[in-house]
């Protein structure tokens, strides 16, 4: 089976959980009629989809070390399904799949804190709480984990949840204690720069294009 297609990562609110989306997975199976191919396809597909999101979080040398679990555990992983296309015949299914996985297993299987929210370990200051909405520009998935990272123990900032998250763009609640320009001078301190274009507030690495007002 090909993986050519670029996962997309989506992290959206839930009761417990958010969800990681991988779209584009390309099936293609043969078996004693079309319904039996359809369900070994989807069997395929998520552990095809599980493997490229696993990539994608940790790199191909390190994914290449993480046993993935057997169909019955990534079934278990699988919030919901979708099919983008799909031809059958008598005994062939053809097909592109989207598979959104629950985000706080698949952060355990690769050995990670839960992917929807990044906690600090520094001390927070009393006052008021404060949220903001911060757009995160990105080249790809490994800069989003390096700028997440950035982000732990910053002072003044309890947490960022994640909103959104695909290949070239993220999405953050900021919440912190303070205001706006404390918090931009304090991230500035972790080479991040936290500007407002046109009414809305962008993260990103300092020294980036268009990083400054």
């Amino acid at each position: 089976m090909l993986l050519s297609a670029m996962a997309m990562l989506v992290a959206t609110p839930q009761a417990r959980a958010g969800t990681y989306t991988v779209t584009g997975i390309p099936v293609d199976v043969t078996a004693e009629n079309a319904a039996a191919a359809r369900d070994q396809a989807i069997v395929e597909g998520q552990r095809a989809a599980l493997k490229l999101l696993v990539e994608n979080m940790m790199g191909s040398e390190k994914a290449s070390q993480i046993a993935l679990p057997d169909d019955a555990g990534i079934s278990e992983m699988v919030q919901d399904f979708e099919v983008e296309s799909e031809r059958l015949s008598a005994v062939r299914y053809v097909g592109t799949l989207t598979f959104r996985f629950l985000s706080d297993p698949v952060d355990q299987l690769v050995g990670r804190a839960p992917a929807g929210t990044v906690q600090t370990t520094a001390p927070m200051p009393a006052g008021p709480v404060r949220t903001i909405t911060v757009n995160v520009p990105i080249t790809g998935l490994q800069q989003w984990m390096e700028l997440r990272q950035r982000l732990v123990g910053v002072p003044l900032l309890h947490r960022a949840d994640v909103r959104y998250l695909a290949p070239d763009q993220g999405k953050l609640d900021l919440v912190f204690s303070g205001d706006e320009q404390q918090l931009t001078q304090e991230l500035a301190q972790r080479q991040l720069t936290l500007a407002k274009f046109d009414e809305a507030w962008t993260l990103m690495p300092a020294g980036v294009p268009g990083a400054t007002p």
